[in-house]
């Protein structure tokens, strides 16, 4: 314990102290009858607070506010009158400032703001409870949602049974596709925040919302099986009625894919016009707001860059070239075991076999060029920067390491969701081959061609995929220097 510090009540010499009663504050019982927030008000005012038993005194016949079993610290060194008789003669020390340690400050202070928030919440929940009687119907508007389905078919001539099935299948699909608007923002947001670094718990909360949109996404891909039930014939007795109204115009799709990281030289224009202006013209703007914005790719670009620079630190670590030096240096052990077992080929086949490993050693050589990656990103071949690159390379080279283990687990969720997003496009250009041929969409698209040259072209995370090109076995990597190891254990 430092000298400084206040004394430790649960040691020996104070085993036996004196406890008494204070008064704490705790929220009133369900008041029924009080139909207003002024009777709430006055109610709770004039409830008896009880009496309940703290922990040990303070020395002058005042007690310690209940923290969990453990003294009021903060309490304690912020009371003015307060002395710390040092021995030997020497003067007391008087503690004048409230706080004098700023991790105690910080501790004390939160204690404080989440005591405050938990009286003022449980006043909250207290006056909801009286201020509306709530049911299930009304909670979820179910009149609203259940009567959101007007069959077109019904509308304008005989209403044809299946109709009500593709109304529900796509209503379904907009409303999971709000719910991962809502998750993705949330992540954006964090990854903004920070100075663009996540730690430990945001890394974690990203993590699990991501995971959540993956989970959320595999029902979008399995909702097919339900829609393909629906019979060829069926949908063409109700289908004419749809048009011009096409999936093309769903406003959440083009924002996912936007928020995503989707660019504009991805997409492939149909009826010779940008795919915004296929949407209302009250939804154009915000899709295209968006579009303005910072993606989830390049937030992760740039947060992997920070892993990156935190793991490698001041002292010129060059991770790029501590893998070039792993590369060669496996190519040197394949070299020695084909000289082990030169007499069992031919001169030809060793000739060959030398060839094609000096071939695949400069290939995967040229991979951590800086150089090489600005032709690749100068084409388009690559989104994600050199050192974003190498990070996602370090990443799963290290994943075993208990603080890359998260990191890991949110850049495979990103993967996941690009390759669900793929299945999604593919299981919409069969269902639609199935159903409908070669015919063109309601939209004006020419359906199926159409959907098949867009699904080639939509990955948006496929450059965390070719990181894996860019690994070496596990039992081919040197051992990191002892700094480095320790920077990277303790991310992020």
């Amino acid at each position: 314990m430092r000298s400084d510090a206040p004394p430790n009540f649960w040691e020996r010499e104070y085993a036996e102290v004196s406890v008494r009663s204070q008064e704490m504050t705790v929220a009133p019982p369900a008041l029924h009858g009080y139909g207003n927030s002024g009777a709430f008000q006055e109610a709770s005012e004039s409830w008896e607070r009880p009496s309940v038993p703290t922990g040990p005194s303070l020395g002058d016949g005042r007690a310690c506010r209940p923290t969990g079993g453990k003294p009021d610290w903060y309490r304690m060194i912020s009371d003015k009158d307060s002395k710390a008789t040092k021995q030997d003669g020497v003067r007391s020390k008087i503690y004048e400032s409230p706080v004098q340690d700023e991790e105690v400050c910080k501790v004390t202070n939160d204690m404080g703001s989440d005591y405050g928030r938990s009286a003022a919440r449980a006043v909250n929940v207290q006056g909801a409870c009286l201020a509306r009687d709530l049911n299930y119907t009304d909670y979820l508007q179910l009149d609203k949602v259940l009567n959101a389905q007007t069959t077109q078919s019904g509308k304008w001539d005989e209403e044809q049974h299946d109709e009500l099935l593709f109304i529900i299948i796509h209503q379904t699909y907009e409303l999971w596709f709000k719910q991962i608007l809502y998750e993705l923002d949330s992540v954006a947001d964090m990854f903004a925040s920070e100075n663009s670094f996540l730690r430990g718990s945001q890394v974690s909360d990203s993590g699990l919302r991501l995971g959540r949109v993956v989970k959320i996404l595999r029902i979008l891909v399995q909702q097919f099986d339900i829609l393909e039930t629906m019979d060829a014939q069926a949908f063409h007795d109700f289908r004419d009625f749809l048009a011009p109204a096409s999936g093309f115009q769903s406003k959440q799709f083009r924002l996912l894919e936007n928020t995503l990281g989707l660019r504009k030289e991805q997409r492939i224009q149909h009826s010779g016009c940008p795919y915004f202006q296929h949407l209302r013209e009250e939804d154009q703007e915000d899709v295209v707001m968006r579009e303005e914005k910072p993606t989830l790719l390049s937030h992760v670009g740039t947060w992997l860059e920070s892993v990156l620079e935190r793991a490698c630190g001041d002292e010129g670590f060059d991770f790029a070239e501590y893998m070039r030096k792993a590369i060669r240096q496996a190519a040197e052990h394949d070299r020695r075991a084909m000289d082990k077992f030169r007499a069992r080929r031919g001169p030809e086949e060793e000739r060959k076999q030398r060839a094609e490993l000096e071939k695949k050693l400069e290939a995967h050589l040229r991979l951590f060029s800086p150089e090489e990656h600005a032709r690749l990103l100068a084409s388009g071949i690559r989104q994600l920067s050199f050192k974003a690159t190498m990070s996602c390379v370090m990443v799963h080279s290290f994943r075993a390491e208990p603080a890359m283990a998260p990191i890991h687990t949110l850049l495979s969720h990103l993967v996941e969701m690009d390759e669900l997003l793929a299945q999604w496009r593919h299981r919409h250009s069969l269902i639609v081959l199935r159903m409908l041929g070669s015919k063109s969409g309601t939209g004006g698209s020419s359906g199926h061609a159409y959907l098949t040259q867009v699904m080639a072209r939509s990955r948006i995370f496929i450059d965390l995929c070719h990181a894996m090109h860019y690994l070496l076995p596990h039992h081919a990597l040197p051992a990191l220097p002892p700094s480095v190891h320790r920077r990277v254990s303790s991310l992020p």
